[in-house]
């Protein structure tokens, strides 16, 4: 970032507000944490100039008013008006943009002294009595614009122009736009010569510092346009992601897939067993529920004849929220009419090799800390070799499921299964799942979970289903359809209980499709890999939060906004969450009273700065700790994690962690060995 640094006064403000303006556009642009200036290359000097520019103000009193960024949003909002005044649109319709910015550096040597024009945020001003130097920043890169005095066109009101004497009024994250001559700097930089300048947008609130951009994990995700502005890589990731959607579906596109629009509001939810929302639709006076699965849909256009059909849509489940799992998130869901799960096999290892190759260009990523390599040829194996494998049991010779339960404990699980088909896809999940690194397909699952599926001709315990795992991860299920109306039907029955409607512990009763499935479906078989674990493949996360750019979180006013805009923190829902002490969730879990519901336990640390009453003492810091997955609903708090003294901000901060690593998290693996314990980036707040 660079510094304005000639600051002309402002007509409608008198000496003591130009004074204040000049110190608040300062402020604006000098990191948070002014003590560090001086430790930053090359800007020693701007701080000594402050500092003694006006040493008869004190930066102190300066930064301590009421509240600075209201001051700050209140002097661009009058720059706005001042603009106005001069008959100058701050928000104009359109821009005459002819260019982007990458596309001017990409093409220099043809575009050299042509005149272009380019548009976007921005992002760095220095100005120098008769120059100025900028930065430009559009969604595809940064440009420099170099401006002359004598050369840039004065303010025009009638053309939106603002001339070099008042471009004093622009402040950093305005969007603007310019014109000029393509050109080469006598420091080599690439750059737009400006002779026309025009403002588009003024921005009032001022863009974070960005040395260090947003490090509040909260705010990375409340306001991830933020982030996408001061990262490049944030911004290039959610790009990627885009491109990946593009990807699948000309890869569909091109095998005769036809796309197809589902509906996400249904009368009857199937397709899965997920727990759903549910809302209401007045005008037909209905319950109606969001979708967790779009797959009984696209089989209804299997019968209306359409032999290759998918949708890529949005999936809404009322369950847990974890590194690897959202309520609502993205799926492709394909139905293949005159094929079987086979078939799919080679259609979802074509995909991601597809998408690797067409979207990055590569086909070896780093995922979770291992090298996958799409090239190869994915391992199939079946449930059943693979645990047997493993463990040495062999569940398909199991004549009882009291046998079963005994091979399960044997393995240290003593959570006794109903059938021996569930024993086994227990057995599975417990001791083969997070070893499945390189692609994997896990095909011949029990029947017994996979009510959807069509069983094998030659073992029909087992269903022509496969599983798509990578670096231990699940990414996707997919099989030949059950196309016997008489059967499923049968089939959901023998599951369904009217006390747990819509608890999500098995598929409901949907007569409408059993009706479509006895005017008759061809063989048919899908598949419906989610969006967002391929783009945590891709792109190398491990958190689910960072491929989805509007994450689902609690809905808040910050004391800040509630100011500025005059309401009151809205109250949040009422919601059935439990705070403990540490002590008490020890004992209570050492009792047995309560245990996890889920195998994944996520801990999320959230660390309160609280600011000494003196300013030479040092921040106190408190801890708290949320937990998912001990109950089906709700969030497990933690109360009362603190330190013996006070310490440096990021010293407390690690003493914090390192106190709930070893009183919490060690506590939870070594009481809860089943269970996968995963510790999030902690949440930082600061008060006072």
């Amino acid at each position: 970032m660079q510094f304005m640094n000639d600051f002309q006064p402002y007509k409608l403000l008198n000496k003591s507000q130009n004074w204040r303006y000049r110190c608040q556009n300062i402020l604006l642009q000098i990191p948070n944490n002014f003590t560090n200036l001086s430790d930053r290359t090359g800007q020693n000097h701007l701080a000594e100039k402050f500092v003694h520019q006006r040493s008869t103000i004190n930066y102190q009193r300066i930064v301590a008013t009421n509240n600075p960024l209201i001051e700050i949003r209140s002097g661009r909002a009058a720059k706005a008006d001042t603009l106005r005044s001069m008959g100058l649109n701050p928000y104009p319709s359109r821009s005459k943009r002819t260019h982007f910015t990458k596309t001017i550096l990409d093409e220099f040597a043809t575009l050299e002294g042509q005149t272009a024009t380019v548009a976007g945020r921005l992002m760095s001003w220095r100005k120098q009595g008769a120059l100025a130097f900028a930065h430009v920043q559009d969604q595809t890169g940064k440009l420099q614009l170099f401006l002359r005095r004598n050369l840039v066109q004065p303010t025009d009101a009638a053309d939106g122009r603002l001339g070099y004497a008042e471009t004093n009024l622009l402040d950093l994250g305005d969007i603007i736009e310019a014109t000029g001559k393509v050109v080469r700097t006598e420091r080599g930089e690439i750059s737009i010569l400006v002779e026309s300048l025009r403002l588009l947008t003024k921005a009032i609130r001022p863009l974070p510092d960005q040395w260090s951009g947003l490090k509040d994990r909260e705010q990375v995700l409340r306001k991830r346009y933020l982030d996408t502005t001061l990262e490049p890589a944030t911004f290039d990731r959610f790009a990627s992601i885009s491109k990946i959607v593009a990807s699948i579906r000309s890869f569909l596109n091109a095998r005769g897939f036809m796309e197809f629009t589902t509906p996400i509001l249904q009368p009857q939810y199937g397709g899965g067993t997920a727990k759903p929302f549910k809302t209401h639709v007045n005008a037909l006076g209905s319950e109606m529920y969001l979708a967790i699965s779009h797959e009984l849909y696209l089989k209804r256009l299997i019968v209306a004849g359409y032999d290759k059909v998918y949708t890529i849509g949005r999936y809404f489940r009322n369950e847990g929220i974890d590194r690897s799992h959202h309520p609502e998130f993205s799926m492709v869901e394909t139905m293949a009419a005159y094929e079987n799960y086979e078939y799919n096999m080679n259609l979802i290892e074509d995909m991601f090799r597809h998408v690797a190759v067409n979207v990055f260009g590569k086909t070896e990523f780093n995922v979770r800390g291992h090298v996958i390599d799409f090239g190869k040829p994915w391992r199939r194996a079946s449930m059943s070799d693979l645990v047997k494998e493993k463990t040495g049991v062999d569940f398909r010779l199991c004549q009882t499921v009291e046998e079963a339960n005994q091979k399960l404990a044997a393995m240290n699980i003593h959570e006794a299964q109903p059938t021996i088909g569930e024993a086994l896809a227990k057995a599975f999940e417990i001791t083969i799942e997070k070893d499945l690194i390189q692609p994997t397909l896990v095909y011949g699952h029990p029947i017994e979970i996979s009510p959807l599926a069509k069983p094998m001709a030659e073992d029909p315990r087992f269903v022509e289903r496969f599983e798509i795992f990578i670096a231990g991860m699940e990414c996707g299920d997919n099989w030949s359809e059950q196309n016997d109306p008489v059967r499923l039907l049968e089939t959901w029955r023998k599951a369904y209980r009217a006390e747990d409607r819509d608890a999500g512990k098995f598929h409901t009763l949907d007569f409408d499709f059993i009706e479509a499935l006895e005017y008759g479906m061809p063989p048919t078989t899908g598949i419906g890999p989610g969006i967002e674990r391929m783009s945590m493949i891709f792109t190398g996360q491990e958190n689910i939060d960072d491929v989805i750019f509007f994450p689902m979180m609690r809905p808040t006013v910050s004391p800040m906004n509630a100011t500025i805009y005059g309401i009151q923190e809205a109250s949040l829902a009422p919601i059935e969450d439990l705070a403990l002490s540490h002590g008490e969730f020890e004992s209570l879990c050492r009792d047995g009273v309560i245990k996890p519901h889920a195998r994944n336990l996520t801990v999320k640390p959230h660390i309160r700065f609280w600011n000494a009453a003196s300013p030479s003492a040092p921040s106190r810091a408190s801890g708290h700790v949320e937990i998912e997955g001990f109950f089906p609903n709700s969030v497990l708090r933690l109360s009362g994690y603190k330190t013996e003294k006070p310490l440096p901000d990021e010293a407390e901060k690690k003493a914090l962690l390192e106190l709930i690593d070893s009183s919490l998290v060690q506590f939870l693996r070594k009481t809860f060995p089943e269970c996968q314990v995963t510790v999030s980036p902690a949440t930082v707040m600061r008060q006072g």
